[in-house]
């Protein structure tokens, strides 16, 4: 692995794409419930996570 940060950036990513697939279809099949906004939660915050440490990753191997 040439560059940790930005592979773990992109398991981030792909996590938080899995938990906004899960709440769209909680939400289609319950509707809003404290679960969903708590999947949206994870979600953002590992987007949030992942953009930075992709842009992280990629700034260090630029140097």
């Amino acid at each position: 692995m040439k560059n940790p940060l930005a592979m773990q950036g992109l398991i981030y990513l792909v996590l938080a794409i899995v938990f906004t697939y899960f709440a769209i279809s909680q939400v289609n099949a319950s509707g809003w419930t404290i679960m969903t906004y708590l999947m949206i939660a994870m979600a953002t915050v590992n987007f949030v996570t992942g953009i930075k440490f992709v842009a992280i990753g990629l700034t260090k191997k630029k140097e």
